[in-house]
């Protein structure tokens, strides 16, 4: 047996004690309720895209908003997603609407607003679910479109955007806190180093005015990057040590794979691609998405740069072999994160994932579900909660198409139909 000096023993306790002292400064708090999350999925057509219209460059909201039957969700819908075995629901709100109108909570336009929302939230809790209230920010009105929203930390636009997650907040606080959270900003669009330097700040501001409006609300928070894994695990949480929060990020690597097709990304042009890649699949990918763009009505210098984007698109695909692997990888890497950094997994959600069933009319077929399964398993092997983007009316990636369950996001999610 090894023998120790008084002064080994003396630096041992207290090298012990300030472990246990640090560790319970990481933990978030054990004593206040939070939702404890499962399988979810996102509502994006309730309280998003709301209707507007553009008169000389400003933007005019359809009042009231949000009423119409494509805002809709039925009480048998909600039966049919409990009895699939969803257990929380990610409400998806378009907060442009909000800053559009007066700042304060009293002003008839904002409180219906929030009303319209305490309404909704209840009504999903009523009905058996934990609900998210995700903050999204999308394009419907230019002056609070996603990437205005995160210019500055200085700007106006922000500063309102601060103001409204107070506001909300403390409108939320008498919610049952173990049914609800607060989700501060979906996706923030920082990407170059540049830009995501900015987020740190933001993310600590808009913690620091919710806990205003509410001293234990649950609150989720964001990395920068859309959300990305990396960018939540760049993020110093110091500022957020015993607060009542949650981690979200999501996941749809391989980007080009999932968005094959999709309008406006650089996949447009893409489909039938298989997740993993094949040669004789690569090959038929390509030449199929050469004649797609060469039926445009670009110029012939805009038709030489569509395929060098996508030539390099699909060789970057192609090195970087994403598979089960790659996947069971990356989640491993936030776990060992979230240990690192005193996090329960249980406070870790995976908040989107999902994959286009089809680009072009052509099917994606088994990868489709395939990939959904991968990513669903490997959550759930590693104890992360997850939720699929979406219930349905956005980007092809609906488990409600046309009125029916896809079928092969059902298989991949072993959802019972």
């Amino acid at each position: 047996m090894r023998s120790f000096s008084p002064h080994y023993y003396l630096w041992s306790v207290v090298v012990s004690v300030f472990l246990r002292i640090n560790v319970f400064a990481q933990n978030p708090p054990a004593d206040l309720p939070y939702p404890k999350l499962i399988k979810g999925i996102s509502l994006h057509h309730l309280l998003n895209w709301p209707d507007a219209k553009t008169d000389k460059g400003k933007t005019e909201y359809i009042w009231p908003p949000f009423e119409t039957p494509e805002y809709q969700i039925s009480d048998t819908e909600l039966v049919h997603l409990k009895a699939m075995g969803f257990d929380f629901l990610r409400v998806t709100v378009d907060p442009s609407i909000f800053l559009a109108h007066s700042a304060s909570a009293d002003s008839p336009k904002r409180k219906h607003l929030i009303q319209v929302s305490k309404t909704t939230i209840q009504r999903l809790i009523d009905a058996g679910f934990s609900v998210l209230f995700d903050l999204h920010p999308v394009g419907v009105n230019p002056d609070y479109a996603p990437l205005k929203l995160v210019e500055s930390i200085n700007s106006p636009t922000f500063k309102a955007y601060a103001d409204l997650v107070e506001v909300l907040a403390g409108s939320f606080a008498q919610l049952d806190a173990n049914r609800f959270a607060f989700e501060l900003m979906n996706e923030p669009w920082l990407d170059t180093q540049e830009e995501v330097a900015r987020w740190q700040a933001m993310m600590e501001l808009l913690h620091t005015r919710a806990r205003k409006g509410s001293a234990t609300l649950p609150l989720v928070l964001t990395g920068a990057q859309w959300g990305d894994r990396k960018a939540l695990m760049r993020l110093d949480l110091k500022p957020f040590k015993n607060s009542n929060v949650l981690y979200t990020f999501h996941y749809y690597d391989p980007h080009t794979f999932t968005h094959q097709g999709v309008e406006g990304d650089e996949a447009e042009f893409l489909a039938g691609l298989n997740w993993s890649i094949s040669q004789d699949n690569l090959k038929k990918v390509r030449e199929q998405a050469y004649r797609r763009i060469e039926g445009t009505k670009n110029s012939s210098k805009e038709i030489k740069q569509i395929k060098d984007v996508t030539t390099k698109l699909l060789k970057d695909y192609e090195l970087t072999a994403h598979d089960q692997t790659r996947v069971r990888s990356d989640f491993e890497a936030l776990s060992k994160w979230a240990t690192s950094e005193g996090i329960p997994v249980q406070r870790i959600f995976l908040g989107e994932f999902g994959c286009v069933a089809s680009a072009h009319k052509v099917p994606v077929g088994a990868s489709h579900s395939v990939w959904l399964r991968s990513i669903r398993e490997t959550a759930e092997a590693f104890g992360f909660p997850w939720a699929l983007w979406a219930y349905k009316g956005y980007g092809g990636m609906g488990l409600i198409e046309g009125g029916k369950v896809d079928k092969g996001i059902a298989a991949g999610l072993n959802l019972s139909e």
